[in-house]
Order: C-alpha cells, then sequence, then structure tokens
C-alpha cells in the first residue's frame, strides 16, 4: 500500500482542521445546552465542544470520545456525571496523545460549557473539582483495563484517500472536497459508539464510500477496482456488507442528531 510522507500528510491534517473550525460555526452547530441533555450522545458532543476550544489535535479529541464511549459501556449516566467523565477523557487522552494541556484549562472551558455565560469558578470549587477530576482519572483507567493507546482510524483514512486520488485522478479528485468532508465526518463519527463496534479501516473505508456517494463519484480507474466494491481492496475486513452497513449507521447518526441535541 501507498505511504504517505509526513509532510503529505500534515498538509491533509491541515486541511481537515480547517474544516473544524468551521464546526464551531452556530449555523451549523448551534450552542447545546447541556443541562437540558444527558445523554451518550450528548456527552460526546461536549468533549469535541471542549477540545475544539481547548485546540486539542483530532487525535486527543477522538481518544478521548473513544474513552467516553467504552466507559459508558458499563457505566451508568444516572451514576457518573457525563460532563465530569468528558472533562477527565480529555485530560487522559491529552497525556497519552502528549498533547499539552493543562487540568486548569480542561476545567474552565468545561464548566464554560455547561454553564455557558457565568464566571468562573471561585478557587475553592475549583480546587474541588480539581480532586474529582483527578480521581475520576484512576477510575477511568480502570474501565479502560489500563488500555489506553487506541487505534484511531485516522491514519488510515489517509491512506485510503492517498489511493481515492489514485484511481480517480487529479482533475476529478481535485474537483470536490473529498478531502475535507471526509476528515469533517471522521470526527463527526465520534458522536457514536459506532467507533468501538468496528476496525478501524472499516471506518475510514465507510467514510470516504460516503464521500464519494455524496459527490455521485464513480471509483473505476483499474480492472482492479472493476472487479470488485473499490473498498475492498484496501483491508480485509471492508466486505462490501460491512462497508455498507457502517455507512448507514453514520447517515442515521446524522439524521438523529436533532432529537438528541437540545440547543440553548
Amino acid at each position: 500500500m501507498f505511504i504517505m510522507t509526513s509532510s503529505e500528510e500534515n498538509r491533509i491534517v491541515c486541511q481537515g482542521q480547517f474544516s473544524e473550525e468551521n464546526l464551531m460555526k452556530e449555523d451549523f452547530n448551534p450552542p447545546v445546552d447541556y443541562t437540558k441533555n444527558c445523554s451518550g450522545f450528548s456527552g460526546a458532543r461536549f468533549i469535541i465542544e471542549c477540545g475544539i476550544k481547548l485546540k486539542a489535535s483530532v487525535l486527543t479529541v477522538a481518544t478521548a470520545a473513544t474513552y467516553y464511549h467504552k466507559f459508558y459501556e458499563d457505566a451508568s449516566l444516572d451514576e457518573y456525571d457525563p460532563y465530569l467523565i468528558g472533562c477527565t477523557c480529555l485530560y487522559l487522552g491529552s497525556k497519552v496523545e502528549d498533547d499539552d494541556i493543562k487540568i486548569r484549562d480542561i476545567i474552565n472551558v468545561g464548566i464554560n460549557c455547561v454553564r455557558r455565560g457565568e464566571p468562573p469558578l471561585s478557587l475553592d470549587p475549583y480546587f474541588c473539582l480539581r480532586d474529582s477530576l483527578i480521581q475520576a482519572e484512576l477510575l477511568l483507567m480502570r474501565f479502560l483495563g489500563f488500555k489506553m493507546k487506541v487505534d484511531l482510524p485516522h491514519k488510515y483514512l489517509l491512506h485510503y484517500i492517498q489511493s481515492i486520488k489514485d484511481w480517480l485522478g487529479n482533475e476529478v479528485f481535485d474537483s470536490v472536497p473529498i478531502i475535507q468532508l471526509a476528515w469533517t465526518v471522521i470526527q463527526d463519527i465520534y458522536h457514536s459508539p459506532i467507533v468501538l463496534k468496528y476496525p478501524p479501516q472499516v471506518l475510514s473505508a465507510s467514510i470516504l464510500n460516503l464521500v464519494v456517494q455524496v459527490y455521485g463519484i464513480v471509483v473505476t480507474s483499474s480492472e482492479e477496482v472493476n472487479a470488485h466494491s473499490w473498498f475492498t481492496i484496501l483491508h480485509p475486513d471492508c466486505t462490501t456488507k460491512t462497508v455498507w452497513e457502517v455507512t448507514a449507521k453514520i447517515v442515521l447518526m446524522y439524521k438523529e442528531e436533532d432529537s438528541l441535541i437540545l440547543s440553548v
């Protein structure tokens, strides 16, 4: 398989980061009233919003959201505060991904997202919350079985994008914003526990399958690709049935968003 150079990967990540910043525009994502929401979806949205405001890397946010979904596979939203756990996931994820984010900033941004427009915490409540977060970190690691490194789909997506570019040719590939949409979708899927259910290679192939469907692109540029559904060439787990199943679940996630999130 074609291996990208680090400069090519950085270029694509930077292009994707531009799309990520656009996600904060109110036209796309109106502010969520987290005091009226208590669901796995809103908790994941909280992590993503905090991560963007903290300027965390996309890998840190993805790792944190994976921790969050893994935690609530075995825990109850009624038993553990999703926003404390969300901040804890960001804190631990930033350590694992070597992202320099201070615990103070995570707490302040987290409080600001939940209590929009209120003044910052005074010292006593701040240190109380800080202690709670540090204790929750150990609890989180136990729930994870101390397996903190996550095999994320991002690196596979970058390689698969290059394969798509080779098959389509520069003219077709550059005619539509494949990279930007794919990078947006890969961040959006962390709203859903779907990221725990399928291998990262399948998630990446499904994202690209959705993107080419959106733009009406037919991926056929060689005998090898013509003979199969194009994504089956990328990885043995990327069967036609599985990729289309995941593609449908991603579409359903977007359809369910309005019913799962209450805006301010």
